[in-house]
């Protein structure tokens, strides 16, 4: 999914100088110039909304809240890790904290391990998306990105401990983040007992890696590596300058924007590099 570059890859404005995010926060960019692109966009979205108030629809109200700050997913999770996944099945349904959902079985190729224990190989965890009955209406969903874990693709991946074993931290919502198809060249395969902070900059050298393999987006866009940049500062601060300057030769104008306020932000709050913040306790 590409994301509109109004919205998606901005620095929140509201951030305390620690990296706390209040919880009326709103995320605000710069407003692009419209474009065609844009405008058909705009158009298209349009047609599927009233498509879709047309039609009888469903909807859902889930119970869990999707994670503001990247490390919190660290915080949440008894395993973290990164590898390719080598297939997703479905596997029924069941009820999770109240909802409904489905569930499917992924097994993945670990290459990494940040977090916890796990060997080297193939492991088996289970994941869980919306659960939809087929009625011919539509289908209203509202909210955080939705878990997708394809096969073929190297992830981020975020576990806890279950009886039946492996399962995502949190249900339903994308907390994983999708990684370049290798790991960096000589990088570390287990960071489990390294410092914290040592794992936060291996983590964000993964999700730099990336955002710079991510295609140039079309005109109007900010494209998907824009989406990396709030992770990244979230683990460095203001160690995270260089990566956004990189950036700032794109061809994108929108990209080269979202770079550009990110840099502000880091400017503004005089964070340099050794005054990143400080790891926050597990």
């Amino acid at each position: 999914m590409r994301h509109p570059a109004s919205v998606f890859g901005q620095p929140p404005t509201c951030r305390t100088a620690e990296g706390a995010r209040p919880s009326d926060c709103s995320h605000r960019g710069t407003i692009a110039q419209p474009t065609v692109s844009m405008l058909m966009m705009h158009l298209l979205t349009a047609t599927l909304l009233l498509a879709a108030m047309l039609a009888p629809q469903a909807s859902t109200s889930l119970p869990w809240v999707f994670p503001d700050d990247f490390r919190e997913r660290l915080r949440m999770s008894d395993l973290v890790l990164s590898g390719t996944i080598k297939e997703s099945i479905r596997d029924g349904s069941r009820t999770v904290d109240g909802t409904k959902v489905t569930t499917n079985v992924a097994h993945v190729r670990v290459d990494r391990v940040f977090q916890g224990n796990a060997a080297r190989g193939m492991l088996r965890f289970t994941w869980f998306s919306l659960y939809m009955v087929t009625t011919g209406g539509g289908f209203a969903y509202s909210g955080p990105p939705l878990a997708d874990f394809r096969p073929g693709k190297r992830y981020l991946i975020f576990l806890k401990r279950a009886r039946s074993g492996w399962t995502v931290s949190m249900p339903v919502y994308a907390i994983e983040a999708e990684l370049a198809a290798a790991p960096p060249h000589g990088a570390l395969r287990d960071l489990s007992q390294v410092p914290l902070q040592q794992q936060y900059q291996d983590l964000a050298e993964e999700l730099e890696d990336a955002a710079l393999a991510q295609p140039v987006p079309p005109p109007g866009m900010t494209g998907e590596a824009a989406t990396y940049f709030p992770w990244v500062f979230d683990l460095l601060g203001g160690c995270a300058e260089p990566f956004y300057r990189r950036f700032l030769s794109s061809p994108s104008p929108e990209l080269r924007g979202a770079a550009s306020n990110w840099l502000g932000l880091v400017r503004t709050r005089h964070l340099a590099c050794s005054e990143s913040f400080a790891p926050a306790p597990p």
